[in-house]
């Protein structure tokens, strides 16, 4: 039997947002995954009923993209 994850975003005030789900431990990371990829936010998932809840999605790093953009500028 495959879990269903509720997948959420915790901001940085520590207030989380239901996002999604996902059925499966595989589909659930990749989904969290995939929504770190755009934001700034950390994800994670969690099966409410067993309160299994699965590793973070760290939010990407914009600095050094924001750094190389603006040298071309100059």
């Amino acid at each position: 039997m495959r879990r269903n994850y509720d997948i959420f975003e915790r901001f940085a005030d520590g207030s989380s947002l239901w996002q999604a789900i996902a059925q499966g431990r595989f589909d659930a990371q990749r989904k969290i995954q995939e929504l770190a990829e755009h934001s700034k936010n950390e994800f994670f998932a969690i099966d409410l009923t067993s309160h299994e809840r699965l590793p973070t999605a760290r939010p990407r790093k914009l600095v050094g993209q924001r750094a190389c953009r603006d040298k071309r500028v100059a």
